[in-house]
């Protein structure tokens, strides 16, 4: 750890002398993400990166909670979000606002569409936008909302009269599960660890965040929903916002603070042991209005840039530029959440084989009298500097029936699994980040040897 004590942000800002600026040249920090085919085409399916939980200048917490300065989108902060769709090559957004200003606006302003956009059309509406990236890169863009449940993937407003819409958005129950797939969209649960089971049960959610940001960093969430120290993951963050010579890397600052979100994965295991199919994602839930301090890269903290090269989740399609077969995938389940931030995962593959040669991807449901085999791949980093730190990667499968989650198999490279006993059968890859050790320069190596989350895949279902 570093040697200097720091007495809040301004202190550490004015901080000097604490940095090695004869350390060594570390191989250059990339700010980008590639193309998300590059972790690897299976059988014909595609990666497409995906954000689900994104707030835009139509959530009235976003941008630094002035998103609409005189009632119009702040472009500036608008401008921030799109760039930094490009620049971390997503593939799809979907946008879930609040409803207290979203439910009032005409649908299709939702898009916030500029430039060169391109609406989406099916059936004579608008169910998306395509940005058209200065490198050729596509992003879709679709609407949802964020309120008690989160819509995503939506074709249409809510019906009704703008009371009855703001009270179907704010809804929490099965009445409005249907409401929500009656308007073309999914059924989706963010901040999982604060949702009851007897809500889950109620909602049937096509898929719930296992993971959530926001409830690693809240100190109020930390404390009564995850069971973690409340000051922790802002004290150590603020390390990260250090301008000095040696100054860690501020695209680390998630290792500050990342931890499982225990209570969530809990949730989702006790009702995919009850029976019931859900997907799983790691929500970003980016608002680019948290920390505005200019870290030593010239970037804000909390940059949309920033936030979404953390993590996402990879839908797995034949076309990544067709919206009906990515949310045909995130339906299905046939996806995986990624964390990024900790290298691009190359190579991780995921599909079960009868013995009649039949293959079946994630999501996918397998007759418990077939005994089917689960192939796992467990990734490499992409483009790992032989320079630095090798990581500790390990791939486990673990079956959750009635009687509750049971590992069964673990590997470090590729191995295999038999599918027999009903129940779910989930794949976790997990890392030890050595590799980004020497960018954390005078904060230490410890926050890289910590064993962490590195995927969190969709289950496969034995019946």
């Amino acid at each position: 750890m570093r040697t200097c004590t720091w007495i809040g942000l301004a202190v550490l800002l004015g901080c000097g002398g604490c940095g090695d600026p004869a350390a060594p040249a570390l191989p250059a920090w990339d700010r980008s993400l590639p193309e998300a085919s590059v972790l690897g085409v299976h059988r014909g399916l595609t990666p497409a990166r995906g954000i689900v939980h994104l707030h835009s200048p139509y959530s009235h917490d976003a941008c630094d909670g002035m998103p609409r300065p005189g009632g119009q989108p702040d472009e500036q902060c608008l401008a921030d979000l799109r760039a930094a769709l490009c620049t971390d090559h997503i593939d799809f957004a979907n946008l879930t606002d609040h409803d207290d200003t979203m439910a009032d606006e005409d649908f299709t302003k939702l898009f916030s569409m500029r430039g060169t956009d391109q609406p989406v059309m099916r059936g004579g509406e608008q169910i998306a936008s395509r940005i058209l990236c200065e490198d050729g890169h596509q992003v879709l863009v679709t609407i949802g909302g964020e309120n008690d449940l989160m819509p995503i993937m939506l074709d249409h407003h809510l019906p009704g009269t703008l009371p009855e819409r703001h009270a179907l958005y704010n809804g929490n129950d099965a009445a409005t599960s249907a409401a929500y797939r009656a308007a073309g969209g999914l059924v989706w649960v963010a901040h999982t660890e604060s949702k009851t089971l007897e809500i889950l049960r109620e909602v049937t959610p096509d898929g719930i965040e296992v993971y959530n940001l926001h409830a690693n960093i809240d100190p109020n969430i930390r404390k009564d929903y995850l069971g973690l120290p409340s000051a922790g993951a802002i004290a150590a963050a603020v390390e990260f916002a250090d301008t000095q010579p040696g100054h860690p890397e501020p695209d680390l600052a998630m290792l500050a603070f990342f931890s499982a979100n225990q209570p969530a994965i809990d949730k989702w295991q006790t009702l995919l042991g009850e029976g019931k199919h859900i997907a799983v994602t790691a929500g970003s839930d980016a608002h680019q209005n948290a920390i505005p301090v200019v870290m030593a890269d010239g970037e804000r903290g909390d940059s949309y840039r920033r936030v979404l090269r953390w993590f996402g989740n990879m839908a797995l399609v034949q076309d990544p530029h067709d919206v009906d077969q990515i949310e045909a995938a995130l339906k299905a389940g046939r996806m995986f959440a990624a964390f990024e931030l900790l290298g691009t995962p190359e190579g991780f593959d995921a599909y079960a084989q009868t013995p009649s040669g039949a293959i079946v991807e994630l999501g996918g449901t397998i007759a418990s009298t077939e005994g089917a085999m689960l192939t796992v791949d467990v990734p490499t980093v992409r483009n790992l500097d032989p320079s630095l730190p090798a990581p500790t990667i390990t791939g486990k499968v673990i079956w959750i029936s009635a009687s509750g989650p049971v590992e069964i198999a673990h590997g470090v490279s590729s191995f295999m699994a038999h599918l027999g006993a009903p129940g779910a059968y989930r794949v976790e890859i997990t890392i030890t980040p050595s590799h980004l050790g020497p960018y954390l320069h005078d904060l230490g190596t410890a926050m890289a040897e910590v064993e962490l989350p590195w995927i969190y895949a969709s289950p496969f279902y034995v019946e």
